[in-house]
């Protein structure tokens, strides 16, 4: 039968301790990540419960205390979830099928390969029209609030950023000709795959580690693999993140405001960093 169904694993073994000293038969069973289930024989279960009430007696749990919550604000994530679409939907509608800047920031894997690295970023903000900015809008914006939500908006944004380039430069190696793509869904993915190891490696979902993993890659292979699709950059993109996520779930909780939003700005600055450098191409 259930003696006793507890919250705390340590206070769990002390009740197994006063068990086994008074030569109790027992079990200890995990229940779920935060309860620990005591069961003894139907015969036994008197003088167990006795036991464990003489315990509780002398040593009464300590008060719970709630955890704190050092997650960023949610604002901040939606914020900056916001900016991310509205900027994306924005640009594609001011270029207006301008096909100069298309020829200059389209990621052609070979001009890439030969060294035109700004093509990695510029790529990620040209769409093929309104349908595809709006889709990477909506879904990249989404990601990075949750990516904010975890690690501060200016670290999300980063991570977005440097797994779209990552991303786009690794399937440029790889294939290095007959290759050109715009867009930012190799970004968008980037983000899917920080996401999903970061709430993997998250020490209080230890126990399931695999399902946010497991659940990216399902998403990844539902949205990322239309004909249509850029495949081998949904697939390096996403590769991407996941590495840049385990780098940043290594990190110390960056809980700076200021700090974020520095961040933030400066990852904003390395797109119009890389359009200036692709019209001073001669």
């Amino acid at each position: 039968m259930l003696l006793r169904l507890v919250a705390d694993f340590r206070r769990a073994m002390d009740l197994s301790l006063v068990l086994d000293e008074e030569g109790i038969a027992h079990e200890l069973r995990s229940m779920s990540d935060v309860q620990w289930a005591l069961f003894v024989d139907d015969a036994d279960a008197q003088r167990a419960e006795s036991a464990v009430q003489a315990f509780e007696r002398e040593n009464p749990p300590p008060a719970a205390r709630p955890r704190p919550d050092d997650s960023p604000p949610v604002g901040d994530g939606f914020v900056a979830g916001w900016l991310f679409g509205i900027s994306l939907l924005a640009f594609h509608l001011w270029l207006g099928g301008d096909g100069r800047w298309y020829a200059r920031g389209a990621a052609d894997a070979a001009a890439i390969v030969r060294g035109e690295w700004w093509r990695t970023v510029t790529a990620l903000t040209l769409h093929a029209d309104e349908a595809h900015a709006a889709g990477n809008a909506a879904l990249g914006g989404f990601l990075l609030a949750v990516l904010a939500r975890r690690v501060g908006a200016g670290i999300a944004s980063w991570l977005l950023l440097l797994s779209g380039i990552g991303g786009t430069w690794t399937a440029a190696a790889l294939l290095r000709r007959n290759f050109e793509s715009i867009g930012a869904s190799t970004a968008v993915f980037g983000a899917l795959g920080a996401v999903s190891v970061l709430v993997a490696l998250d020490p209080a979902r230890r126990r399931s580690a695999w399902l946010p993993l497991g659940a990216g890659l399902a998403l990844l292979g539902f949205l990322g693999t239309s004909k249509r699709a850029d495949l081998a950059g949904h697939l390096c993109g996403f590769a991407a993140g996941a590495l840049l996520g385990a780098l940043a779930s290594r990190l110390p909780r960056m809980r700076s405001a200021a700090v974020q939003a520095a961040l933030g700005m400066l990852a904003a600055a390395v797109p119009v960093a890389a359009w200036l450098r692709a019209f001073l191409v001669i």
